[in-house]
């Protein structure tokens, strides 16, 4: 037999208990993971497949899996490039050779698919899932340096893909993200660190 361990309570505050081995809460949450894109050479990237050391690289606790019993609902997709303001010389005619430009080429070429247990879903052009919130601000120059200096910064901006209907990944369930380009590597002016993050509610134990 058990024994709600929360009494006495207010009955209004029952469903906002934080304790409770028997039932489940639902939170809103972030799945992310980090990986690198290897200029010139990368044509794949699998996301969600080992535990990062790290926080600020990704948050899952197994590799690919929820730990029973918890679950998530997916609500909308984002990709988001850990690039950096640059200063660039405007060079010549035609392509800008800049960080700026390696996120076109990445984003123009790229595919993102989403697998969930052994089904898939998309592929969708990288293009349409974008980063959305991120560091957003002015840059000016001044002094001696040379002429035709350019000071630039790219990411992924737009509305958020919403997924709709949502996607739901199951307790021990096998899931990852694949960015692919498929008509080969792009060829950067540098690598590019890129994080996948899956946003919507988690349902957890309430204990």
């Amino acid at each position: 037999m058990s024994t709600n361990i929360n009494n006495p309570i207010p009955v209004a505050w029952t469903r906002h208990v934080t304790q409770d081995p028997n039932r489940l809460e639902v939170i809103p949450h972030v799945l992310y993971d980090t990986e690198t894109f290897t200029d010139a050479v990368t044509t794949l990237i699998t996301f969600f497949n080992d535990v990062e050391a790290t926080l600020d690289l990704g948050n899952t606790t197994q590799p690919g899996l929820l730990p029973n019993p918890e679950s998530f609902l997916i609500k909308k997709l984002r990709v988001f490039a850990k690039s950096q303001a640059f200063t660039d010389d405007s060079g010549a005619a035609g392509a800008f050779v800049s960080a700026y430009n390696d996120l076109v080429l990445l984003y123009n070429t790229g595919v993102f698919q989403l697998n969930l247990g052994n089904k898939r879903y998309g592929p969708w052009p990288l293009w349409m899932i974008p980063a959305s919130s991120f560091v957003k601000g002015p840059m000016t120059a001044a002094g001696a340096e040379a002429a035709n200096l350019v000071h630039e910064y790219g990411q992924g901006d737009g509305p958020l893909y919403n997924l709709n209907p949502n996607l739901f990944i199951s307790p021990m369930q096998n899931f990852n993200v694949v960015l692919s380009w498929p008509a080969g590597a792009p060829n950067l002016s540098a690598d590019v660190v890129l994080s996948v993050v899956l946003e919507g509610q988690l349902a957890r134990a309430v204990q």
